[in-house]
């Protein structure tokens, strides 16, 4: 069985607090001083009634027999939740005035202020939206992550933890993803929403959500208070130039395909890697498709036609008979590939035959298909590349390569460990998409495997000193 809980440090939900058990233990919080409460005590009122799930909280304040504090608090609490985030200012003052002799109104200062900040986590998740395009364009990415989450939830269950009620979304005709978020929530009670995972869309989450938000894409800027897990390149390409230092290389060959606009932030992130490790970005090549103008922009970048040009006018020269072979340029000492499958197998054979054969090269994932062929990837043999887990291990009974298949299994079960990594507990989730860490702030940072083929296989690669990565 699939392990998907395999961390660093102890997670034990054996101890997870229910919902009913929290909220009584909110009840005695809120009635043990009454209205003589420390800083702490408020604090710590507050911290448990945004543990709680909606729907238990909605419940609360619905209850007739609450008295003057408990209402108070339940209502603040499903006030600051449910609103529409450009409205909240307004909803707090509102309540403040409306409850000016109850403990909680020291606390709305506070709350004013942290607007911006990422939400509180509950620690059960009662019932889960998710987010996702299902049909239009991308219909096919999104149901792929529908499947995932789906698959993530039944392995979850196989192994005796309590799962969240789905509410499943399409996003495909969204305009104004964070109005229709806290619209969502309000609707149907959620406790944490996934998604969306259009670019479009989670750059324009620029604004405080009512509930904990994990977008699948790069989100925006500002006043979005959640979280994001994306598959953006620039992570592994800061693995994979730390990869190349690590193996004591300094003067690096960056080659990439020409008129392909896909890669032109993969360059800009290389370049910039490279220049904070303070290695050099020696030469850069934008690559032709053709093949004879391919071998002769290598033939020119190595430095080998003019070895060959130099060569033959001190024959001509001198009469000189001798057997020459030309030589490449001596100031390289890696090279640096993106490129899709068929491209590295063809560049990795000419990079030998231009005298470029003892570089070693390091490639994008983009240079592995996701399925092991030794027959098409033979001429790969040597390349170095860093990959998420879930293309280069072989699943029993999961036959799904698609990395966004692999995306919804880590959305569909990263948000329970959310808590603990806000929380600063040292460790990370073992993820499909890399190992899962909450660093610098709300972005879940993936560190990936390394491979290098062998025998037109993907390998698990070390570092020259022995150490695997990561």
């Amino acid at each position: 069985m699939l392990q998907r809980w395999i961390m660093v440090w102890m997670l034990v939900w054996s101890g997870v607090i229910w919902a009913d058990s929290m909220a009584e233990g909110v009840r005695a919080q809120i009635n043990a001083h009454a209205s003589d409460l420390s800083r702490d005590q408020l604090a710590g009122i507050w911290r448990t009634l945004q543990r709680l799930p909606t729907s238990r909280l909605l419940a609360l304040g619905e209850d007739g027999q609450n008295n003057y504090y408990e209402q108070g608090w339940f209502e603040l609490a499903r006030a600051y939740r449910l609103d529409v985030p450009a409205r909240r200012s307004a909803v707090l003052e509102q309540w403040r005035h409306d409850w000016f002799h109850h403990p909680a109104a020291s606390l709305i200062p506070h709350l004013l202020q942290e607007q911006g900040a990422a939400l509180a986590l509950p620690e059960r998740v009662a019932r889960l939206g998710v987010l996702l395009p299902l049909s239009g364009p991308l219909a096919e990415q999104g149901q792929a992550v529908l499947e995932g989450i789906r698959t993530a939830q039944e392995l979850d269950r196989r192994q005796g933890f309590e799962l969240p009620e789905l509410e499943v979304f399409n996003s495909a005709d969204m305009r104004d993803p964070s109005l229709q978020i806290t619209r969502l929530a309000q609707a149907h009670a959620l406790d944490m929403l996934v998604g969306p995972m259009q670019l479009e869309l989670s750059r324009r989450l620029d604004q405080p959500l009512p509930i904990p938000v994990l977008a699948l894409n790069r989100s925006g800027d500002g006043g979005f208070n959640g979280y994001q897990l994306d598959l953006a390149s620039d992570q592994e390409l800061r693995q994979l130039v730390e990869l190349m230092h690590g193996d004591g290389h300094r003067r690096l060959l960056l080659l990439a395909p020409a008129e392909e606009r896909w890669v032109e932030p993969l360059v800009l992130w290389v370049q910039q890697q490279v220049q904070l490790r303070g290695m050099k970005l020696a030469g850069l090549l934008r690559y032709s498709s053709n093949p004879a103008r391919l071998k002769q922009q290598l033939g020119q970048i190595l430095g080998v036609r003019a070895s060959q040009q130099r060569a033959n006018a001190v024959r001509t020269l001198m009469a000189d008979r001798h057997v020459f072979s030309p030589r490449r340029r001596q100031d390289l000492d890696a090279v640096v590939l993106i490129a899709r499958p068929e491209q590295g197998r063809l560049l990795k054979p000419l990079l030998a035959f231009e005298q470029a054969e003892d570089m070693p090269v390091y490639a994008s994932s983009h240079l592995y298909s996701g399925t092991p062929d030794a027959v098409l990837d033979r001429d790969l043999d040597g390349v170095r590349f860093c990959d998420m887990p879930w293309r280069l291990r072989q699943r029993q009974g999961l036959a799904s390569s698609s990395v966004f298949f692999a995306l919804g299994m880590d959305a569909g079960s990263v948000y329970r460990a959310l808590p603990q990594m806000r929380a600063g507990v040292p460790g990370y989730f073992e993820g499909e998409t890399g190992h899962l860490r909450l660093e610098g702030g709300r972005r879940l940072v993936r560190t990936l495997l390394c491979a290098q083929f062998n025998q037109g296989v993907p390998k698990p690669y070390a570092w020259s000193d022995g150490r695997r990565y990561p």
